[in-house]
């Protein structure tokens, strides 16, 4: 569970949120207690100077009073607990509270991130992915088909539409499960609305859900952020909030709609240097184009087509327009 140190930062600070909230609830309780049923306070009041007098007594070396403290300490708390059922409250009112009591809201379990602390962390994902709302459309549970047809061959392969997604998305889901496992990005390319962005959306989804931290942009919102950051402009973007580190180190950044951007000296650099950076790190990257790879040759640095070609797998997905089909058979 990579988290960047921004996120730590949240996390923590919902945690201790969470404790301080369960310190004012019990105070709380321990007040309405206290007025209703002055004998609980008393009680409390002989816990404390019981424990006080078992501090002072094992100060000077006499831990004998340590056992009988307990039993004094359980037989105080049983007359509390039938004092709470008689006045109409619950035994464990007055017992700590704890969001989760697995880890009492540390968030670990002997050092291993605990489930709520993984749930948190998928909420903040998702939150910073802007992806939630698209998700909850786009995923493998509402993946079709048979959008794509048996009888659209590629010339190439012989290999019909239909036959070619049943591959492309085997092979998402590969990705998927084995993305602990194994380093490896995605080239996914092919015309206008064959379905390359939704794939994405599916794989995105997944991973999110895993806890992985994923990173989605548009090509044109990935340069104009490299821009503000190379050349210190003020971010104004939805997603400047954004650092340039987590370009580099998340689990996965997804790069959709490669080639919509002005390409320029500044936007070679700048997708070699991140791709590059990735790379040398082993850390996950999936690009989509409409370009086909003679054009993305054509169109970047030798260097950015060889980084792509040697180093991505290449998941060409051809096929009607899936929107236009969409629109005709409503």
């Amino acid at each position: 569970m990579a988290i960047t140190r921004a996120q730590a930062e949240i996390l923590a600070n919902r945690y201790n949120d969470r404790r301080i909230n369960n310190q004012i609830t019990m105070e709380q309780r321990i007040q309405k207690v206290y007025s209703l049923i002055p004998e609980i306070a008393e009680l409390d009041r002989e816990i404390s100077s019981l424990s006080v007098h078992a501090a002072k007594k094992a100060l000077l070396g006499d831990p004998s009073f340590k056992d009988r403290l307990k039993e004094e300490i359980a037989s105080i708390s049983e007359r509390k607990r039938v004092l709470l059922l008689a006045n109409g409250f619950s035994m464990d009112y007055l017992d700590e509270i704890f969001t989760c009591p697995d880890c009492r809201d540390t968030g670990y379990i002997q050092g291993k991130p605990c489930h709520c602390l993984k749930e948190e962390l998928v909420k903040l994902l998702y939150s910073r992915s802007e992806l939630k709302e698209i998700l909850e459309r786009e995923n493998f549970d509402t993946f079709d088909y048979d959008l794509y047809s048996e009888n659209d061959i590629d010339e190439t392969t012989g290999i019909s539409s239909a036959e070619n997604i049943e591959t492309v998305v085997d092979h998402c889901h590969y990705f998927i499960n084995y993305f602990d496992q194994s380093f490896e990005n995605l080239l996914f390319y092919g015309r206008a609305g064959t379905g390359k962005t939704f794939l994405i959306n599916c794989i995105a989804k997944e991973l999110i859900e895993k806890s992985y931290s994923v990173v989605y942009l548009s090509a044109v919102q990935f340069f104009d952020l490299l821009a503000d950051y190379s050349f210190d402009r003020d971010h104004h973007s939805l997603y400047s909030q954004i650092g340039i580190d987590e370009f580099l180190t998340c689990d996965l950044l997804i790069i959709d709609d490669l080639g919509t951007e002005m390409t320029n000296s500044f936007t070679d650099s700048a997708l070699f240097d991140c791709l590059n950076e990735r790379l040398i790190h082993q850390k996950s990257t999936i690009i989509s184009t409409n370009l086909s790879l003679q054009e993305l040759q054509e169109r970047y640095e030798e260097r950015i087509f060889s980084r792509t070609a040697g180093n991505y797998t290449l998941l060409k997905i051809f096929g009607d327009d899936i929107r236009i089909k969409k629109n005709y058979s409503l």
